[in-house]
């Protein structure tokens, strides 16, 4: 006791001189105060307010903070004596200190009266100052206001004969007390459950969080169906319609077991549900941009690419560009994206050479980049002089022209219907053929009827006439095959239309008699063994992964596969197998074609049929003639890709003991 008052005297003589100095606490201090502080309940009137003070005392004591700092902790009392200035009631507070009441001190008597402690337990809110012998209020000096007794925050009580009875209950009923007890209160609270601050940051920031999931839910079903690649708006959206189309029916079908959209889709919980057409466009072209920017950083990545490029017309008839943009990959694997439709008014080589360029300017592509570029043999794109491959290559001599082997392909069959009569008048007749029964439902429901009547088993094949399309190549293929599979079908649904059908009787009869025949038997049946074959390296030429060195490979052994088919042997197996075809389905034998006739200015005698026997017929003048223009016809076209440096370059890279001239 004795030496708690000899520092209670040196406090008071240093007053003035530490009421001029910052007084705070080492971080090693406040770190040991607030682990303390866990451990006692924070109340304003702390009744073991001795056990926090030496909590303190032991940190303040094991404290080596350096001499030379602010710091000054000569006494215990220090920190919380009221007395002193410099003390921050509100910083003791949210530090765990309540008020500051110690017992086991004398206290000094003032005009005859002393502090006694039983007030600490009448008046919890009160505090003494040992330096300064006087009484304060903890709350008015943790939340002073206008209102608040300038005696009971700065000055400090000394009446002790007033206190009990008059001074002190009227400060407790005094405004400024009510309000300092009140936000210390509310401070306490929000100590435990938060502030209203914090609450409403906490609130705003699960609204924004509510409102990226939302969004994130419009974006997943737009690009739902953009991938699926149905449309998005429907024809009527408002709220009686009872189909809004496929965005919006998918939100309300997502409804039910997402929240989110229920809540601000369904329950309109939020005004603007951006599901307007607007938006929607908005955002498709977002999600555009995204995936034609990492196209575009893909193919930056790579360094050199080449570009394919093809026109048609649209259902709105626009001329429409596709480009196609080819790299590889960092471990050599070829890859082809689409770039995107791009609409022209003109098909002529300067535009199109046009609208490339500024197409790959926009998406930061450059012309000296590309090594290979490949078209259609249209005069616009191939042209020597004013094609766009010249205008390309003026720019960037190392873009080799190739042109498109599908293509080349295309025009090979192309010119083999066109240069045999015998493959022109059946590919005419199987148009006409699905015209006729599909253009009309009644018609159409015959052959149904007649497919089921019949019991035809068509497991490996069309079960309904196809058409003959020029971009769709390997339509002939199924055409050819859906007849062929379909042959008793097709006849009996035309003989129950020439006998029913007043109308289309002679339409009906003149298709009947161009199909019922043993000629129109033996060419589809020949033609589709062709187009098997032809088929497999149509398909081979449009996937995405063909290497040059597979394309030269692949046509090669097409040809071969042709030329094996041109002899004795294989006409004789294809002969046997239309003839018992003819006997299934009852069809006519096989004939000589009528003698044709002299113009009568030229002499007016009957030709001679040059083969009179009729399977000599069939060999040369059908089956011989379709193989020879189509083997001649595709080893000259494909003779146009087979360019040299290319096939250096293949020697160089796939043999190990490549030719010297490669290398030159």
């Amino acid at each position: 006791m004795d030496k708690f008052l000899v520092k209670i005297s040196k406090s008071k003589k240093n007053t003035k001189t530490n009421a001029k100095k910052n007084v705070c606490l080492s971080e090693e201090n406040l770190h040991s105060i607030e682990k303390k502080r866990s451990k006692i309940d924070i109340v304003p009137n702390t009744k073991d307010i001795n056990q926090i003070q030496n909590a303190v005392s032991s940190d303040v004591v094991t404290s080596k903070s350096d001499q030379t700092t602010n710091t000054l902790l000569e006494s215990d009392n220090f920190i919380q004596d009221p007395g002193e200035k410099s003390t921050n009631a509100l910083i003791l507070f949210s530090s765990g200190f309540g008020p500051y009441q110690p017992n086991n001190i004398i206290f000094p008597q003032h005009s005859g009266r002393k502090f006694r402690p039983e007030w600490y337990s009448s008046f919890p809110w009160i505090e003494y100052s040992p330096s300064s012998n006087s009484a304060f209020c903890f709350y008015c000096r943790a939340f002073p206001s206008n209102t608040s007794d300038p005696t009971f925050v700065s000055v400090g009580f000394k009446q002790w004969s007033k206190a009990s009875y008059k001074s002190f209950p009227q400060h407790e009923k005094s405004f400024g007390y009510k309000e300092a007890s009140a936000k210390l209160a509310g401070y306490k609270s929000s100590k435990k459950s938060g502030s209203i601050i914090s609450k409403v940051n906490t609130h705003h920031q699960q609204i924004v969080a509510d409102n990226r999931a939302y969004l994130k839910c419009i974006l997943d079903s737009l690009l739902y169906c953009a991938r699926q690649g149905i449309a998005v708006r429907g024809h009527r959206e408002d709220e009686d319609s009872s189909n809004k189309g496929n965005f919006l029916e998918l939100l309300t079908l997502r409804a039910n077991d997402n929240d989110i959209i229920q809540r601000y889709f369904i329950e309109k919980e939020k005004t603007f549900r951006y599901v307007s057409g607007d938006y929607t466009n908005t955002f498709l072209e977002y999600l555009a941009n995204i995936v034609i920017k990492n196209i575009i950083d893909n193919v930056i990545a790579a360094g050199i690419f080449s570009i394919i490029v093809d026109e048609t017309q649209d259902l709105s008839r626009h001329e429409q560009v596709a480009i196609i943009i080819r790299y590889a990959t960092k471990d050599l694997s070829p890859a082809e994206v689409f770039l995107g439709f791009y609409e022209t008014e003109t098909t002529d080589g300067e535009t199109l050479s046009m609208l490339i360029k500024s197409t790959f300017v926009s998406h930061g592509l450059k012309i000296e980049n590309i090594r290979g570029q490949c078209y259609d043999g249209a005069a616009s794109m191939r042209g020597s002089y004013k094609g766009v491959q010249a205008r390309i290559r003026e720019e960037n001599h190392l873009a080799m022209y190739i042109h498109c082997n599908a293509h080349i392909l295309n025009l090979c069959l192309i010119d083999l219907a066109k240069q045999v009569s015998y493959v022109r008048n059946v590919f005419g007749t199987l148009n006409t053929l699905h015209n006729f029964i599909g253009a009309s439902s009644k018609r159409h429901a015959i052959f149904e009827k007649m497919y089921s009547v019949l019991n035809v088993s068509t497991c490996d094949g069309p079960k309904t006439l196809k058409s003959l399309s020029d971009t769709r190549w390997s339509c002939r293929l199924d055409a050819l095959k859906a007849v062929l599979l379909n042959f008793q079908t097709v006849v009996s649904t035309l003989e129950d239309i020439s006998e029913n059908d007043a109308v289309y009787v002679s339409d009906a009869n003149a298709l009947l008699k161009s199909i019922n025949t043993f000629e129109f038997l033996f060419c589809i049946y020949f033609l589709k063994n062709i187009m098997l074959l032809t088929n497999v390296l149509s398909k081979y030429l449009q996937s995405s992964s063909i290497i040059y060195s597979n394309v030269q490979s692949m046509a090669k052994v097409t040809i071969q596969e042709l030329c094996n088919m041109r002899c004795e042997e294989s006409f004789n197996n294809t002969w046997n197998e239309v003839d018992i075809l003819r006997k299934q389905y009852n069809v006519s034998s096989p004939i000589l074609p009528r003698k044709q006739k002299i113009p009568a200015k030229l002499g007016g005698e009957l030709k001679e049929v040059e083969n009179t026997i009729i399977n000599k017929h069939y060999k040369i003048n059908i089956y011989f003639a379709v193989l020879d223009n189509i083997i001649n016809d595709m080893g000259e076209r494909f003779e146009e890709n087979n360019l040299y440096v290319l096939n250096c370059m293949q020697d160089i890279l796939l043999n190990d003991m490549p030719n010297n001239n490669s290398f030159k």
